[in-house]
């Protein structure tokens, strides 16, 4: 049931909605999400840490919703949408960040200038559901959220992380124990906590794994080529097939690689606007910013170099032959091209991801929950337990069940998030244009 649901909400409507409204944006912004990426680069070189109005700083809310992206999706994501869509997906997977970067500008920028409403989308989405029954939709974008957080945010890392860490002997019932504990601890400051968290070790480990993913490329170059042709042919059905064994591997090219490449970097969901909008002191355009700057690391970069670590590991042979998937599959690859001791290596790393993850999410659900039932201090409490749980049985239960339960909490945000994103569009694109006519003046 869970995997026709699934394959309803990642049907080609929902991807071609998806693929027109970055579309949309880019057109009508003249590629603002290509021209700004100089200043938004510059903004993150400076290390724009400072607190405004008491929130806090712009890098620790990127460095919270990169957090709850990296690992999980950009790893684990990228091999099994390769081993379930082949090598096209990972086309498939760029062509989606290339419009999530200027969907998640749009959420960010709309977060942080309605925010007075609510947090991220159930902010804004007041503008568009005032009247009727539609006034409970916000609301019904909340219980989503939160339902996500408990069955997505935390389980699908939590598995990822299992399976990973399976490499190293470690058993996944004492995987549950630590991320069970180890969620409780670090959730116990509450957003702010968290936050402060992230903003220290998602920079940290994100560039060891970049570090280590390029090293790993350059050592297999050989074999570039024969892997970048293997993505072209995958994605658009270039080898010579029967016509519906080829159709067929385009469209499973097409859902795997459009669903993996949104859920690596989040974009239309709705999330990572709920972290950008406790930032202080930046408008919602230069806070946009920083949300482009999120998908270019997270899916543009990061999911590009992992893929090309397991297109080219063995010659490029090695993932179809092992067998495996997932984080072994990650893991072996990385040995292959490598060393046998940088499986451990990656195995941390996605753990270390895992960790991030799972308390980026916790705040999301964390705002989801004071929107529906403010200063309730029994349904605080109760969530962060719950949330505590969850992250342990995602370490002992089935990866496909896991996976099956992201496609589906993420299908329901995205459609309750997308209407709103398309009637507010035209107001994201007079934002932009009076942020630049602002800019040339001054």
């Amino acid at each position: 049931m869970l995997e026709r649901i699934a394959s309803a909400f990642w049907g080609p409507f929902t991807l071609l909605i998806l693929l027109g409204l970055g579309g949309y944006l880019t057109l009508q912004t003249r590629f603002f999400s290509i021209r700004c990426l100089p200043e938004a680069l510059r903004q993150m070189c400076r290390g724009e840490t400072r607190r405004g109005g008491g929130r806090p700083s712009a890098w620790m809310a990127m460095s919270t919703a990169l957090g709850a992206t990296m690992g999980t999706g950009n790893i684990v994501g990228v091999a099994t949408a390769m081993v379930a869509g082949g090598p096209g997906a990972i086309l498939w997977m760029q062509i989606a960040a290339l419009a999530g970067m200027m969907i998640k500008f749009s959420e960010v920028a709309l977060a942080v200038e309605y925010r007075r409403l609510g947090p991220g989308p159930m902010g804004y989405l007041k503008l568009v559901y005032r009247s009727g029954k539609a006034k409970a939709l916000p609301a019904a974008f909340a219980v989503c959220c939160l339902s996500s957080a408990v069955g997505m945010g935390n389980m699908t890392q939590s598995n990822a992380a299992s399976q990973a860490l399976s490499s190293l002997s470690v058993p996944p019932v004492c995987c549950a124990v630590f991320f069970g504990i180890f969620t409780f601890v670090a959730t116990g400051r509450g957003v702010g906590g968290v936050m402060r968290l992230s903003a220290w070790i998602v920079p940290v480990i994100t560039v060891g794994y970049l570090a280590l993913a390029g090293a790993a490329v350059w050592q297999e170059r050989a074999a570039l080529p024969l892997a970048l042709r293997a993505v072209g042919e995958g994605a658009f059905g270039l080898r010579a097939a029967a016509g519906g064994a080829a159709g067929y591997g385009v469209r499973s090219a097409v859902r795997y690689g459009l669903s993996r490449g949104i859920f690596s970097n989040e974009a239309g969901m709705g999330s990572s606007p709920i972290a950008h909008a406790e930032a202080g002191g930046k408008g919602p355009v230069e806070q946009g910013m920083w949300g482009i700057l999120e998908v270019l690391i997270d899916t543009s970069l990061s999911c590009t170099l992992t893929a090309l670590v397991l297109l080219t590991a063995g010659g490029g042979a090695f993932w179809r032959e092992s067998g495996l998937d997932g984080a072994a599959l990650a893991t072996a690859c990385f040995s292959a091209a490598l060393d046998s001791r940088c499986g451990p290596v990656v195995s941390l790393f996605i753990a270390l991801f895992g960790i991030t993850s799972v308390c980026g999410w916790y705040a999301y659900g964390r705002r989801a929950l004071e929107f529906l039932c403010p200063h309730c201090r029994v349904a605080m409490g109760a969530y962060r337990l719950l949330y505590a749980v969850g992250a342990a049985l995602g370490a002992v239960w089935g990866s496909r069940e896991i996976w099956l339960l992201c496609d589906f909490f993420t299908g329901t945000m995205l459609l309750l998030n997308l209407p709103g994103l398309i009637v507010l569009a035209p107001r994201v694109c007079r934002m932009v244009r009076t942020w630049e006519e602002r800019r040339h003046r001054g």
